[in-house]
């Protein structure tokens, strides 16, 4: 039975130089980095503008607070992630004179969140300027 100081003085010996610029490129060429975070994806087909899209699920931030609104989103967005939503709705309301603390600092979040897209507000019976469609990202694997 061969001692690990038999194995690794074999191991040495077969081995090539670690310096060599060549052998470093083929394993660069043959084993490509992946950096699996760098590029999110829409899951949704291309051919249709996001407006056209169909809205999977649908929050009512309507009296929230803002810390309360705004992790009530966190909260929606990461459900709707893990169900494979391409598109939700969130309804913040317009506020008073149009003018909501709500309306500012929901779509401020929603611009600022790494996995929402293109948004938008939809047509008045969905809540015109008082809610937001927002368009899901995802990892592409």
């Amino acid at each position: 039975m061969s001692g690990f100081g038999d194995i690794l003085d074999k191991w040495e010996s077969s081995s090539r130089p670690a310096d060599s610029s060549a052998d470093f490129a083929d394993a660069v060429d043959k084993y490509p980095v992946e950096d699996k975070d760098a590029e999110l994806a829409f899951r949704t087909d291309r051919s249709k503008p996001p407006e056209k899209v169909r809205v999977d699920d649908t929050i009512d931030l309507h009296g929230h607070t803002v810390p309360e609104a705004l992790a009530a989103t966190e909260a929606f967005l990461d459900a709707s992630i893990a169900n494979g939503y391409q598109k939700v709705l969130v309804i913040h309301g317009k506020g008073k004179d149009g003018d909501g603390v709500l309306r500012k600092e929901v779509r401020a979040f929603l611009e600022r969140h790494e996995r929402t897209g293109a948004m938008g507000h939809p047509k008045g019976e969905l809540g015109g300027r008082g809610a937001l469609w927002v368009m899901l990202r995802y990892r592409s694997r």
